[in-house]
């Protein structure tokens, strides 16, 4: 494999970059040792690129961890070693960490330790979009925030400095137009640690009985006052102050991350970014107090462009209180508090503000709104086929099951054609849910939980423990697609590869079920593509009784034709006989495979093939009820 360009030790060169790729590379610059994650949209290219370091960097120890908890308990473990440490993760995954995490912060670490946390404003890829900026002031910690992948590369670097001189952790906050926004960034000299890995047998600091807790209270809080003293020095942190007015009126702005990136384009755009003082935050928490003091002080009004939650608004609003400052102060009055903002957004708002006329119309004509789509499942993609035998045989046993959701790509069954999901919150969730549902089911909707592999592995476990410990009465459907397929295709244990794409130690689902306390007579395995099969044994799974599991198995399309190619596989094309088809579209509108399309053939509407997509799983023929799919051999 080549050296990739961001691996190199060159410090000047400039590349075009990932934001997650730059935070990449300042985590090298950076001297860290550690980096853990689990995979998470927007944050997963983080370790990914680490791992194509990794093979030129060998002193990089990496891996994707079972979940975010334990990632958190891996990179504070090499705190404590004195070895620089990094957990990545998205904004959900800190939920998921926050156990370790709250306590951690209580002790304070040796080497340093960041914490990224990926966020996701608009829902990208994320069940909510909650902001993280919060755990700041409930962790006691310092939260930072770049606003451009160079930044992002500088301030991570940064950060690992910034977290051992004052023995905390530090919140390193993105979201997602920074992680996966492209910019120019100069590499910079790549840090080579001395430091060896030790010991601190020091149980007063480390082991948090009530009686250690109560005192590291008081040091966590002593440490935060010290920190909130450099806050405003903060080398990301700066505050421009201009004497000039508009219409009257001396304006002011503060920001940070990513809609400070957005406003400097609108203020440029319109030409005033000379003419407006404006207060950039790096440090979220804790406040730049002073800077904040000064810029209420200069102007008459100022505006706070933020995404998500009134964090900054807050504390400004708090700070001109104490100090009996009348500036008049926008933010959640101006922007809205839910969602990304769109460029038009910042210009509309901005140009309000500053009581500048502007007219949409004004925009490039670039500016095209495109029409919504659904995500879809991939053609091929064998969570369909389960959906579909689960289908079948619910219509066979005439039931109708309560099918409680997971997170993964399985996850888009609940849109049309398939609608095959009835409630999902978060991971390991559909299981949990599940046991109180179970309680009170009937034979004619008996409870169906539906969770992927990784998510099984991640916190689909203790869920089943908790089923079988209660002798509760539900299936347990894991699609088991040998991937982490929605966050990038990683491996997770049931594969037994690393990160490293080294071996690792191959955990096996059914031995795993089975140490659970799952008879063997009640654990199906089948392939998920052999629809016969599939509808025979799920009907034989819903009808039985106590806890059980189908595990439902068949590779990631997407991975499977990867390896086709790679081992010069020809598969077979599947074909519509038009004179067989009768046009029910049962394959498009039921099925929904996006391989499938509707044609006009002799003046009638037929199915038909797209063979540039069609990933020659066959599926379809079985799913045909007039035989009109077939393989060509």
């Amino acid at each position: 494999m080549n050296k990739p360009d961001y691996a190199e030790d060159s410090p000047g060169k400039e590349l075009i970059l990932m934001g997650n790729e730059a935070i990449a590379r300042g985590i090298l610059e950076g001297g860290a040792i550690i980096a853990v994650g689990y995979p998470g949209t927007p944050s997963s290219e983080i370790l990914a690129t680490l791992a194509t370091m990794q093979k030129f960097h060998s002193h990089l120890m990496l891996e994707w961890s079972i979940n975010e908890k334990v990632a958190m308990e891996v990179a504070y473990g090499g705190a404590l070693s004195n070895l620089r440490s990094v957990a990545v993760m998205k904004h959900v995954g800190l939920n998921v960490a926050s156990d370790a995490f709250m306590t951690a912060c209580y002790t304070g670490v040796r080497g340093g330790l960041v914490v990224i946390s990926a966020d996701d404003p608009n829902c990208y890829s994320s069940q909510n979009e909650q902001d993280n900026r919060y755990f700041g002031p409930h962790a006691l910690i310092p939260v930072i925030e770049p606003s451009s992948p160079q930044e992002a590369k500088n301030m991570i670097k940064d950060a690992f400095t910034f977290s051992e001189k004052h023995k905390t952790i530090v919140l390193f906050r993105t979201t997602t137009r920074l992680n996966h926004g492209r910019a120019n960034v100069i590499l910079g000299d790549i840090q080579k640690t001395e430091t060896k890995p030790d010991f601190d047998r020091n149980p007063s600091k480390y082991v948090c009985v009530p009686s250690n807790s109560r005192r590291m209270r008081k040091e966590l809080l002593q440490r935060l006052e010290k920190i909130s003293e450099e806050s405003d020095s903060y080398p990301f942190t700066s505050l421009t102050l201009s004497e000039k007015r508009i219409n009257g009126k001396k304006f002011g702005f503060i920001s940070a991350g990513i809609p400070y990136a957005h406003l400097m384009d609108a203020l440029e755009y319109f030409k005033i970014a000379e003419n407006v003082s404006i207060l950039k935050i790096g440090m979220i928490y804790p406040p730049p107090k002073k800077l904040i003091q000064k810029l209420l002080e200069n102007c008459d009004e100022i505006l706070i462009v933020e995404e998500l939650e009134p964090v900054i608004e807050n504390f400004v609003k708090q700070i001109a209180y104490d100090s009996k400052i009348t500036t008049i102060i926008h933010g959640k009055d101006v922007f809205p508090i839910a969602g990304e903002f769109p460029v038009k957004l910042y210009l509309e708002k901005t140009a309000a503000f500053i009581g500048k006329e502007f007219a949409t119309q004004e925009l490039l004509e670039s500016d095209i709104e495109l029409p919504p789509r659904l995500p879809l499942l991939c053609p091929g993609c064998s969570h369909r086929s389960t959906y579909w035998a689960l289908k079948q045989a619910e219509k066979k046993l005439k039931i109708n099951a309560f099918k409680s959701g997971d997170i993964g790509c399985y996850t888009l069954g609940v849109y049309k054609p398939l609608e095959s999901l009835n409630a999902q919150i978060c991971m390991g969730s559909s299981i949990g849910v599940a046991n109180a549902l179970s309680k009170v089911q009937t034979d004619k909707e008996p409870v169906v939980a539906i969770i992927g592999d990784s998510t099984f592995f991640h916190s689909g476990v203790s869920g089943l423990i908790n089923a079988v410990y209660n002798q509760n009465n539900f299936l347990v459907i894991i699609l088991d697609n040998q991937s982490t397929s929605m966050t990038g295709m990683q491996p997770n244990p049931g594969t037994g590869v690393k990160i490293t794409e080294e071996s690792g130690t191959k955990v096996i689902l059914r031995d795993l079920v089975k140490g659970c306390g799952i008879p063997e007579e009640n654990i199906w395995i089948e392939d998920s593509n052999n629809i016969p099969k599939m509808v025979e044994k799920l009907e034989e799974a819903l009808q039985a009784k106590g806890i059980r599991v189908f595990i439902s198995r068949h590779v990631c399309s997407l991975l499977e034709i990867r390896e086709w190619k790679e081992q010069k596989v020809v598969m077979p094309e599947v074909k519509v006989d038009p004179e067989k088809c009768i046009g029910c579209m049962t394959c498009i509108r039921k099925f929904g495979c996006p391989a499938l399309v509707e044609i006009e053939y002799n003046g009638k509407k037929k199915s038909s093939i797209d063979p540039s997509i069609c990933r020659r799983c066959q599926v379809c023929i079985d799913v045909c009820p007039y035989g009109a799919i077939y393989c060509e051999e």
